[in-house]
């Protein structure tokens, strides 16, 4: 009797294991499916395990690529205010921000500077030196030039 109920307890063990893997598997895999899916911007070149909600309008996780290679997890709200303003999800230097909305359109700093965006009055943009890493350079009252351009990673305008 006791060879008996040591036999069927391994196989209650054995059995409940299964049962559980199986649950886990199934409860995994809808939470899975059921995830929302991210909005779109050029974050998603460098950034991976981005996690949306939609409810909430917001990535709530990324691991985003920074200018010296490492990983940064960052979130990022309001993605259908950015995104129908015109804008545009960018990684910038491993945090996501909203690019692109109210530039002034004059000039060539478009072409080697990038995440730029306006606050306030003042243009903000990563630029391209001659040698070297891109830095965060500002231009003060952007919208009251008529040309803006990138000198050696600095934003000028006239």
């Amino acid at each position: 009797m006791r060879k008996v109920n040591a036999t069927f307890r391994d196989w209650w063990g054995i059995s409940l294991a299964v049962f559980c893997f199986a649950a886990a598997c199934v409860l995994g895999a809808s939470y899975a499916c059921a995830a929302d899916t991210p909005p779109n911007g050029s974050y998603k070149k460098t950034c991976t395990a981005i996690y949306y909600n939609a409810s909430a309008d917001r990535i709530t996780s990324a691991s985003c690529k920074k200018m010296d290679g490492k990983s940064n997890t960052t979130q990022f709200h309001n993605c259908n205010q950015c995104i129908n303003n015109g804008g545009d999800i960018s990684n910038c230097n491993g945090a996501l921000e909203c690019t692109g909305v109210n530039l002034p359109n004059v000039g060539s700093y478009q072409r080697s500077c990038w995440c730029c965006r306006m606050v306030g009055s003042t243009l903000g943009c990563y630029c391209n030196p001659k040698k070297g890493r891109s830095t965060w350079t500002t231009l003060t009252n952007a919208a009251s030039y008529s040309d803006i351009w990138n000198d050696n990673g600095k934003l000028k305008g006239k």
